[in-house]
């Protein structure tokens, strides 16, 4: 029990130091159901957000892929996209009572990254998330705005 304190205490402090120099806020996304208007042919989700204040984003890659098919007269097409991958690091206690889900996506600027696989570290301390980018997808992107106004009232009704 004392060496698994220990070991939990030095994985905090680790991760402590690691979201002060490289944190990033990212917010989570997971939709949890989609209601379909069958006239128009719309969805609509109902999405659950996150927000990780920082997060550790660990250096990714860009490659280019090509997916291609053919036809049955012999006749092959496809199309070429760019896809970049991420580590990504989550502090557990971020979380709160968020459950990471292969379904789940990351919107972080302002870009959707669909999450490809993830860990859990020792102790259930942290998560490590792989996350991947596809240019086009669509975002559902859910954004906190607070808005200020300074009104007014400078006449009376009576």
């Amino acid at each position: 029990m004392q060496t698994r304190r220990k070991q939990t205490g030095f994985i905090r402090k680790l991760l402590y130091t690691l979201k002060r120099g490289y944190g990033f806020p990212i917010t989570l996304h997971k939709i949890e159901s989609e209601t379909h208007d069958y006239e128009t042919g719309e969805r609509e989700p109902t999405i659950i957000t996150q927000k990780i204040n920082r997060a550790i984003m660990l250096p990714g890659h860009m490659q280019r892929k090509f997916e291609s098919d053919s036809l049955p007269t012999g006749f092959r097409y496809g199309a070429f996209f760019d896809t970049s991958t991420k580590k990504i690091i989550i502090d557990a206690a971020d979380l709160g009572t968020f459950n990471i889900e292969i379904s789940d996506y990351i919107i972080w600027n302002a870009k959707r990254w669909e999450v490809a696989q993830f860990q859990e570290l020792e102790y259930q301390t942290a998560y490590v998330i792989f996350v991947r980018m596809v240019e086009g997808t669509i975002r559902h992107m859910v954004e906190e705005i607070n808005l200020e106004t300074n009104l007014q009232l400078t006449q009376e009704v009576s």
